[in-house]
């Protein structure tokens, strides 16, 4: 291997080379970041959604109930209390859903560029800029 000296004994290519190594190493830290932020997001997505949908049934199994006591004299109230919760836990999974999704493209698309940056220095060879 070649190296380029400049008066001072300043070895150029090795400085550039250890430059690009810090450069690929940030990126893979950064790209290993996203990557975890995603699976975590995703497992808290999971969490969330299960205790909303878990909450969703048993609100909808009280209101199954109470329909069947409703002809007996259960309170009118309650079946609309009920159908409120219902209605809120449907609002909240939309919501949680839409959040994941938003959060999930906003980290996609941090690491589409962290791979852009990738390429581009693979594609970047600093000597031939200098020659």
């Amino acid at each position: 291997m070649e190296h380029n000296y400049d008066s001072q004994g300043f070895d150029i290519e090795e400085f550039l080379e250890e430059s690009r190594n810090r450069q690929e190493e940030r990126l893979e830290k950064e790209l290993e970041r996203i990557d975890e932020q995603l699976d975590h997001r995703r497992e808290l997505f999971q969490d969330s959604l299960e205790e909303l949908e878990s909450k969703l049934e048993k609100s909808i199994d009280e209101l199954r109930e109470e329909y069947q006591r409703f002809f007996s004299g259960s309170s009118e109230e309650r079946v609309q209390n009920l159908k409120q919760d219902i209605e809120e836990f449907y609002r909240s999974i939309r919501e949680e859903r839409r959040s994941h999704w938003t959060d999930r493209q906003r980290l996609e698309q941090e690491r589409r560029e962290l791979l852009r940056e990738f390429e581009e220095l693979d594609d970047f060879d600093p000597l031939s800029e200098l020659l």
